[in-house]
């Protein structure tokens, strides 16, 4: 039995189908020039203190608080109504449950964020602990290191698309397997102990560190 932890963005979420379209639609409508997806995609992972400093040096001064508010409502909309899971990750997610293992999720995404996401895609039933950064916890080093006092099951394994996914892992000794299917990049994935092109391939991969005694 392993315990796996997950992120979200980029790891479950397709989250360029709900935060793209939020950004481009805000600014749009008040009539701002539309960043590009690449720059926008920038972000996912990151604390979102860094993308609302970056959304608000966009706006002008005195409507940046306005747009943001505005462009983060638009986004927990279009969680429900336009965002998809990565194909083959909610099977991915029923195979471990179904195999003892215990799921947990640890993302830095504000905690209004994740619990849209996690109701509006019913996926709060896999999940045995569930943390975000919010104001409360200094990064995901911090809450891997809480949610390892309260979960026996070993080995535990991060699943990210991030560097800062595999390096809290890391700094918490336990084992990372990079979502190469998601926003990081071959140089974010260099220390990981296993990598994913699919989801799908997800639970061979945990049997395989397992059986390996990684």
């Amino acid at each position: 039995m392993a315990f796996v932890i997950f992120d979200i963005d980029g790891t479950i979420l397709e989250t360029a189908r709900v935060t793209v379209p939020a950004v481009q639609r805000t600014m749009a409508a008040y009539g701002l020039p539309e960043p590009d997806a690449d720059a926008i995609c920038s972000f996912f992972g990151r604390p979102v203190e860094d993308y609302h400093a970056w959304l608000k040096a966009l706006c002008p001064s005195d409507k940046a608080a306005e747009i943001v508010a505005a462009t983060d409502r638009l986004e927990l909309d279009l969680i429900g109504s336009e965002g998809r899971l990565y194909e083959g990750m909610h099977c991915a997610l029923e195979t471990l449950r179904d195999e003892g293992h215990v799921l947990a999720v640890c993302s830095n995404a504000p905690e209004d964020y994740l619990c849209e996401f996690l109701d509006a895609h019913d996926l709060r039933h896999f999940f045995t602990e569930i943390r975000c950064r919010g104001t409360r916890y200094s990064g995901k080093t911090e809450m891997i290191a809480e949610l390892l006092t309260l979960v026996e099951a070993r080995p535990a394994i991060v699943v990210g698309d991030r560097h800062d996914d595999i390096e809290a892992a890391h700094a918490n000794g336990i084992l990372a397997v990079a979502a190469a299917y998601g926003f990081g990049n071959d140089g974010e994935w260099r220390d990981a102990d296993a990598r994913i092109e699919t989801p799908a391939s997800l639970p061979v991969t945990v049997d395989r560190l397992i059986s390996a005694g990684r």
